[in-house]
């Protein structure tokens, strides 16, 4: 039992006794029936991985919000938006994500490809910038992809599975489904990514203890070759 839902709230309970930490909003879906997914698979002619169906199955989207506010820096924001599965597959306005992961700007060698993809987690509010879902086939496959504009996608070397405990265990800092990928940082494309994440990392430092903190800069380390 994966427990996505208990893991959740347990890391809500953490950021709201931090003093440092407030206006903690969520919300979150109730989680979908067999039986609607059975529909759905009907509807959007789609076979629902297993590992799909157990996650959503807890909770149908959700989203966390919270206001960090480290000594002697600015404030920061944590966001997470993970969307509700019939968003996550028709997109805004069943447009299937057309013009944010693909539109006439994608070249046609990637096309099949882009429309393949589906918004999972729309961590950035003002660019596209998410991680998604692949559907492989027929099938909504538990893999995970990040789209950011402009840029190939990149695939993570986690799935759907250990989402949330990865986004626990960073505490949701910006940038941070990087670190479980296999991208090159060192690359002058990249400059400014890096640049984020080390200065997300940095800012984010006091949520961390000693020995976590080290992992993640192992972690950060490892994607820059």
């Amino acid at each position: 039992m994966e427990n996505y839902l208990k893991k959740t709230e347990q890391f809500i309970s953490e950021l709201k006794e931090n003093p440092n930490i407030s206006d903690v909003t969520f919300e979150k879906g109730i989680g979908i029936k067999e039986e609607d997914f059975t529909d759905y698979s009907e509807e959007f002619s789609l076979v629902i991985s297993e590992e799909v169906k157990k996650f959503y199955s807890e909770f149908d989207g959700l989203k966390l919000e919270w206001k960090y506010n480290p000594v002697k820096q600015k404030s920061l924001e944590g966001y997470v938006n993970i969307l509700p599965f019939y968003k996550m597959v028709l997109g805004n306005n069943d447009n299937l994500w057309e013009n944010e992961i693909w539109g006439k700007q994608t070249p046609d060698k990637d096309v099949a490809f882009y429309k393949n993809l589906k918004i999972f987690d729309y961590f950035e509010k003002d660019n596209v910038h998410c991680v998604c879902l692949e559907v492989s086939g027929k099938t909504i496959t538990p893999n995970l992809w990040i789209f950011r504009e402009g840029y190939e996608p990149v695939p993570m070397k986690i799935n759907i599975t250990e989402y949330i405990e990865k986004l626990i265990y960073t505490k949701g800092f910006w940038g941070w489904q990087y670190l479980f990928t296999n991208i090159n940082l060192s690359l002058d494309k990249h400059e400014g990514l890096l640049a984020g994440i080390k200065e997300s990392i940095e800012s984010w430092s006091e949520l961390f203890s000693p020995e976590i903190l080290t992992k993640i800069k192992k972690d950060l380390d490892h994607i820059i070759n």
